[in-house]
């Protein structure tokens, strides 16, 4: 064993202290075995005691292999490559022997001093295949950077799979942890087969992918949530940074739609195709940016599609001077019945298509205070800030600021089939057709829109579709209280009109059971007062003038004090001054009275006309 090395590597203050205090106890020998022990226990073993140069010229694998295999029986299972470049030839292996008996590798580290952004404990990966196949569970990976001869197709980093051939061999369970290491060049830097995955604040650069996760067709030894549909779970892929990358995450197999239980937060893809795809349900994204992506959707959910939510992530591509366009920020493909979606607070820019892509039908989504900006650069009507390609059911897409479409008479929101239950309200956009293209809108929508012109609301309702306020007041209705709304035109404006109701319509209790009148609103014409007309179960009520013009300017009618005067028909009523009312004429027809108040007179009637 290297006393120089070991020296090195037990060269941390932490270790020194504890070393102090344990001389203090034992006589020097046994202050320097306690030391040697110490170091074994905390930092485990270096490659260099088996024979690594770490220069980058050196075949190191052999070396490298057996440190780790000499962490079987260490009760803290550490590998710690001093900074220098480990050049290997065939593949290292932490073998998977849990459940034979014996010791295990489980939780073993294999660590290095480099960082994401730094490269200094490097693995020269030689040859086109796999670096590093870590079988056992419950492993990590920390401060190693991996590289890789470019271009080469076959290259992985790292492959975390359990040994599907062992017998009991319980596939499904792996759980590695890979945090600040580095991986360049590479086809592929991480594939992880089974349950659980932590990565976290990694750089990997130039490759066609970052992560490839899948389920085992072999070996799942576990019960109940170990199988599917619940195995597939618990994975944080956070504080990454992924380079010039073809698409740095992706679920595949025929399991993939039941990829749950992620958190994709606060990663940057700068330069790349896209930063997801594949199945994934039950899970978040939020606070990625990707920055001058390319080629197909940002985000491409293939399968699964159900209770996601998209939060706080920038997805575009390049700005004019130059850079990629994709078609979609987020996109769900045609197999996907996309439900209990949520989509808030995001930015969109730069794209070629529509930011937001339903291939077929969606429900229960909401799209909610999102910013679209410069979409649509094909220039072609068929493409919405929002579309969905089939029904639309249950949909909220609200305070949302869409910018210009470069079609200018298309609406930002495009459904191709009948969009049913749905609200759109509250969204900045500065097409001359609305808010909302649909194949046909069904019933129970509210869809407001901002027309060109003047500031004006307007609500599209299906045929015979009516608004419906609901009111909540409790206790006993006051006659004349505002109790059941308002609809009014009003101004604040202390100038011209001056502020003041200048028209519009109330409804109001009448009565202590709640039954309604409508109140007709205008001001007036000499003053900022307001006239009502009033509409209930009793008739019309006039203003407080008690008159009214009925017809046009030049011909029209006016009731001037009619509020009094009765029409009657069967037997008399009694006398009212103004009451009319049809009574016999005493030789079997009918004729017009009018009274006086006491008595009731006859009119005559004229001869034919």
């Amino acid at each position: 064993m290297s006393t120089l090395s070991r020296r090195h590597v037990i060269g941390a203050a932490g270790i020194a202290a504890l070393g102090a205090t344990m001389a203090g106890q034992l006589s020097p020998a046994q202050s320097a075995a306690a030391a040697e022990a110490t170091a074994d226990a905390v930092m485990g073993t270096t490659p260099q005691e088996f024979g690594a140069v770490g220069d980058g010229v050196a075949d190191d694998t052999d070396a490298i292999q057996k440190a780790i295999d000499a962490q079987l029986t260490r009760p803290n299972k550490i590998v710690f490559f001093p900074p220098g470049t480990y050049r290997i030839t065939r593949t290292l292996v932490v073998p998977d022997v849990e459940g034979l008996g014996g010791d295990n590798f489980n939780r073993i580290v294999l660590a290095g001093a480099s960082t994401m952004s730094s490269r200094v404990s490097i693995i020269d990966v030689d040859f086109d295949g796999t670096g590093l196949e870590m079988r056992a569970p419950l492993a990590a990976l920390r401060g190693l950077c991996f590289v890789a001869p470019a271009s080469l197709k076959n290259t992985v980093a790292v492959q975390s799979a359990r040994d599907a051939n062992r017998v009991g061999a319980n596939t499904d369970d792996v759980d590695l942890v890979v945090t600040e290491c580095t991986f360049i060049e590479f086809y592929l830097a991480l594939r992880h087969v089974g349950r659980g995955l932590v990565f976290t604040n990694n750089l990997v650069a130039v490759g066609d992918f970052g992560i490839d996760i899948s389920w085992p067709t072999a070996g799942v030894s576990g019960t109940g949530v170990h199988l599917l549909p619940y195995g597939m779970r618990k994975w944080l892929i956070e504080g990454n940074h992924f380079h010039s990358m073809g698409t740095a995450i992706r679920t595949t197999g025929e399991n993939a739609a039941s990829f749950r239980g992620a958190i994709i937060a606060n990663n940057v893809l700068d330069i790349g195709r896209r930063l997801f795809e594949g199945g994934i349900i039950n899970s978040t994204f939020s606070g990625n940016v990707v920055e001058n992506g390319s080629g197909g959707p940002l985000i491409n959910v293939t399968a699964g599609g159900t209770n996601l939510t998209f939060t706080g992530n920038v997805l575009g591509g390049g700005e004019p001077t130059g850079g990629g366009r994709p078609p979609y920020s987020i996109a769900f493909d045609t197999a996907v019945q996309a439900r209990n979606v949520t989509i808030t607070g995001n930015t969109f820019n730069w794209l070629t298509r529509s930011p937001v892509y339903f291939a077929a039908a969606a429900s229960e989504v909401t799209v909610s205070a999102n910013s679209f900006d410069n979409w649509n650069l094909d220039q072609d009507d068929r493409w919405g800030a929002v579309r969905i390609n089939g029904d639309a059911t249950d949909v909220s897409i609200l305070g949302n600021i869409f910018g210009a479409n470069p079609v200018a008479a298309a609406p930002p929101v495009r459904v191709i089939g009948t969009i049913t239950r749905s609200t759109i309200t509250g969204n900045t956009f500065e097409n001359t057709a609305g808010v909302l293209w649909a194949g046909a809108v069904g019933a129970d929508n509210v869809i407001e829109r901002r027309r060109a012109g003047a500031m004006e609301q307007e609500l599209t309702a299906a045929a015979n579709g009516a608004l419906i306020v609901r009111a909540t007041t409790t206790g006993a209705h006051q006659v004349g209280a505002d109790a059941y709304g308002a609809f009014v035109a009003a101004s604040d404006q202390s100038g011209g009109a001056g502020p003041g109701v200048k028209g519009g319509m109330r409804i109001v209790p009448v009565n202590e059971v709640g039954s309604t009148a409508v109140d007709l609103l205008c001001s007036t014409d000499d003053e900022n007062g307001v006239a009502a007309m009033r509409v209930g179960i009793t008739g019309i009520t006039p203003t407080a003038d008690n008159a009214r013009d009925l017809g046009s300017a030049e011909n029209r009618m006016r009731t001037v004090f009619a509020h009094g005067v009765q029409f009657a028909a069967g037997p008399r009523p009694q006398p009212v001054a103004g009451a009319m009312a049809m009574v016999s004429d005493g030789a079997g027809g009918s004729v017009l009275a009018v009274s006086d108040g006491t008595t009731w007179r006859r009119i005559v009637l004229g001869n034919p006309v």
